[in-house]
């Protein structure tokens, strides 16, 4: 499989404080929380098996992946309820296509007869995250890039090797065009929605999974250009337990 198609799946998302938790927001074994949402180390787990073995990917790219799809397909479904806009229709069919495109390459491990319908839990969490974003995505406004926006994709796209050398902050954000600053707009429009329900939402993650923003725009790379922090006293993250064999599934309360 061609190295842009085997990276298909995290294509899309070209885009801390710790404090202690107590009573039924302290499960051992809990990788995510989300209102009233929790997500198992196990289940979030099994799901990255599943990338890792389909895209031939790093364990710990594929493990904040899931946690990040997860996230915003809920974040997602809470600003549709929220706004009252029209639910999306989810499409499984494209991605069911880029698990198998991977698995006739071969994928990672033993994937020899591995049926693509032993990959569905992964099909159907990563077409919701896709429909959700497109929802999000359709109710953007651009938003105005601040000083301290062009600085920061400045700085990231200078550690990404983009900038000449010797070219400063204004200079940078004079090169980007007007078809790529439109774009950084509505990145930051796209961003202005996440952060504000992020705020809302009763968002915990444990730090083994290393979600601590949103990549809301990349690079061909999949550097983080724009992304949507998970700051203290927005979120929080969840002390790391120790790790457990218990079975959990996704489940409200």
């Amino acid at each position: 499989m061609q190295r842009a198609r085997r990276l298909a799946l995290l294509a899309v998302l070209a885009l801390v404080g710790t404090f202690a938790l107590t009573g039924c927001r302290s499960q051992p074994g809990a990788a995510i929380y989300l209102g009233s949402t929790t997500y198992s180390q196990k289940y979030v787990d099994g799901l990255a098996d599943q990338l890792q073995k389909a895209s031939n990917l790093a364990r710990g790219d594929v493990r904040q992946s899931i946690a990040q799809w997860l996230v915003m397909r809920d974040l997602g479904k809470r600003m549709v309820a929220d706004n009252h806009w029209p639910a999306p229709q989810v499409d499984e069919q494209s991605v069911t296509t880029q698990i198998q495109d991977g698995l006739r390459a071969g994928g990672q491990g033993d994937t020899k007869g591995t049926s693509v319908e032993s990959f569905r839990p992964l099909i159907q969490v990563f077409a919701q995250y896709q429909a959700y974003r497109g929802v999000v995505q359709q109710h953007i406004t651009l938003e105005r890039a601040s000083e301290a926006d062009y600085a920061d994709l400045y700085q990231r796209a200078k550690a990404a090797g983009q900038v000449p050398p010797g070219m400063d902050v204004a200079t940078y954000a004079q090169s980007l065009g007007a078809q790529n600053e439109q774009a950084f707009q509505a990145t930051l429009g796209l961003r202005k929605l996440y952060v504000e329900a992020i705020k809302k939402a009763d968002l915990l993650v444990n730090p083994k999974y290393g979600l601590t923003e949103l990549v809301l725009l990349s690079d061909q790379q999949n550097h983080p250009m724009v992304v949507a922090p998970i700051k203290a006293g927005q979120s929080a993250v969840v002390p790391a337990p120790a790790e457990t064999t218990q079975s959990q599934s996704p489940s409200n309360g």
